[in-house]
């Protein structure tokens, strides 16, 4: 590296060669760039990993999601809502187009919950007992939703 003076003048600042200053800079932004691009790469990895799809009756029943932890969205049966006494677990029956699926869930109802509401419960599949839930949502009917349904 050839350091240079300003000018020529004695006393003056002495400044590094500048092909040298920007090797260093090309450095750092190359670093940066490899750090940004790592942690997008993390993000998107792990959001891939994370993201839950919800399955329909008739795709869960016509799967091999046996004993996983998966989501399932229907409608709640009118008619299926029986609630044991003594307990804080719930059976009911969701439906699709094709079918419905007995579910049991223990724990905090949501206030909406009741018949023709869509859930989205979580839990385990058995073709044999059901489907047996350890969270539940209850989505809310839209505005819009209400009124198309009257006119």
């Amino acid at each position: 590296m050839a350091d240079t003076a300003i000018g020529g003048v004695r006393g003056a600042r002495v400044l590094p060669d500048t092909a040298a200053r920007r090797g260093g800079k090309r450095w750092q932004l190359a670093i940066v760039a490899l750090v940004i691009v790592g942690a997008i790469g993390y993000l998107v990895y792990n959001g891939l990993g994370t993201s839950v799809y919800y399955q329909t009756v008739s795709e869960l029943q016509a799967g091999t999601a046996h004993g996983q932890q998966i989501r399932l969205a229907g409608n709640v049966v009118d008619g299926s809502i029986r609630r044991e006494e003594g307990s804080s677990a719930v059976r009911f029956a969701v439906a699709d187009a094709s079918g419905n699926l007995p579910v049991v869930y223990s724990g905090v109802v949501p206030d909406i919950f009741g018949p023709g509401i869509e859930v989205v419960v979580e839990g385990k599949y058995n073709p044999s007992t059901g489907f047996v839930a350890d969270t539940m949502l209850a989505k809310c009917p839209s505005k819009f939703d209400t009124e198309a349904a009257a006119k």
